[in-house]
């Protein structure tokens, strides 16, 4: 019930809120901001690592595998009094103030309608329960990509940043060039988002586990758990499931139909790149889709990949067709309030404060 609570409140919370300078629409958002803390900080026992979260948070200072920054953040906040369970609150409110920084510089001016998006397609909301680092390291990336366009400097400082959370986020320093990349591989959009979706059934083996593996340096081997983790049979026949692509695959047609918006000319030249982008975005968190250790590099663009379907509900609301926006809108949501009714893995609803 919070989930959906959430969803309601803040969507209309952030209908009335109009731009303005970054310092100033943070406050004006806090209550959303507080709402998502309470929530994210608040899980009991959401997802598989959270036990071993917990137990890190609340033992920071002893020798650990985690990435650097991710460490010094945790042990930072344990000396701060943030100690177990307090810290859930502290990366809830990293990842909620740095998504909205980079939505706000991206350009975002309707706000109801991004978070609804944000929530219900990017999936981003719930899975931070569990992958607390990867997800920390996505909001900063996800920043990065904004950046990259015009402060090549600053967005890959931000790539790097991120890999102190993630290692896995340093692959994405590959975008340093991302309007040149973006411009080559969404020259034909229709074929690309049609072939990422049939690559994304093609069924990988436990070789390519090992071979991409392979290229990482001994250190970062020995620091992550990877090779025990994906680099045999039996994780990669547990490999991302079908159902789970499926739930991803069914949004093709609402991002086929968004394509109207370049052969209209429907936006400006700012929301044309990031337009294009968020086409490649959803092209990659589909092909990625391949196995587990593939698809973790996926969640990199789980929040540009939603800038397509914003723009497009953009379009439709300025235009009064507001009966079309609804039915596309319950379109892209609906395996959303699926999993949050059926209440598995992270969309589980168990919290601290009904225990």
């Amino acid at each position: 019930m919070l989930y959906i609570i959430n969803l309601i409140f803040s969507c209309l919370y952030l209908s009335q809120i109009k731009e303005n300078k970054t310092s100033v629409f943070l406050i004006k958002i806090m209550p959303v901001i507080l709402l998502w803390i309470f929530i994210v900080g608040g899980q009991f026992e959401i997802g598989a690592d959270y036990e071993n979260y917990k137990s890190f948070f609340s033992h920071p200072h002893r020798g650990t595998r985690f990435e650097p920054l991710f460490t010094w953040v945790s042990r930072i906040a344990y000396d701060c009094g943030f100690v177990g369970q307090g810290q859930f609150f502290i990366y809830a409110l990293i990842n909620v103030v740095v998504i909205f920084i980079a939505s706000h510089k991206l350009g975002v001016k309707n706000w109801g309608i991004f978070y609804f998006l944000l929530i219900t397609v990017s999936t981003f909301f719930n899975n931070q329960m569990n992958g607390i680092r990867q997800c920390t390291a996505v909001v900063f990336v996800y920043w990065a990509f904004v950046e990259l366009y015009t402060k090549k400097f600053k967005g890959v400082s931000l790539v790097i940043l991120a890999g102190g959370f993630h290692f896995s986020a340093l692959i994405c320093v590959l975008f340093a060039y991302i309007e040149k990349i973006t411009t080559f591989l969404t020259k034909y959009p229709r074929i690309l988002l049609i072939a990422s979706c049939l690559i994304s059934l093609i069924p990988a083996d436990e070789y390519i586990n090992q071979s991409l593996i392979g290229f990482l340096p001994e250190e970062v081997r020995e620091e992550t758990h990877y090779e025990r983790m994906y680099a045999n049979e039996e994780s990669t026949s547990a490999s991302t499931g079908i159902i789970y692509k499926l739930s991803k695959l069914l949004l093709l047609p609402l991002y086929l139909y968004s394509l109207r918006l370049l052969k209209f000319g429907n936006l400006s030249k700012k929301e044309n790149l990031f337009f294009r982008f968020g086409i490649l975005s959803y092209s990659f968190r589909c092909a990625l889709l391949i196995n587990n250790l593939i698809g973790r590099f996926s969640y990199y663009f789980w929040i540009p990949s939603i800038m397509p379907l914003y723009y497009l509900f953009v379009n439709l609301y300025r235009r009064g067709r507001y009966a079309d926006m609804a039915i596309w809108m319950f379109y892209a949501s609906f395996i959303y309030f699926i999993k949050v009714f059926m209440g598995t893995a992270e969309y589980k609803s168990s919290f601290i404060y009904f225990q």
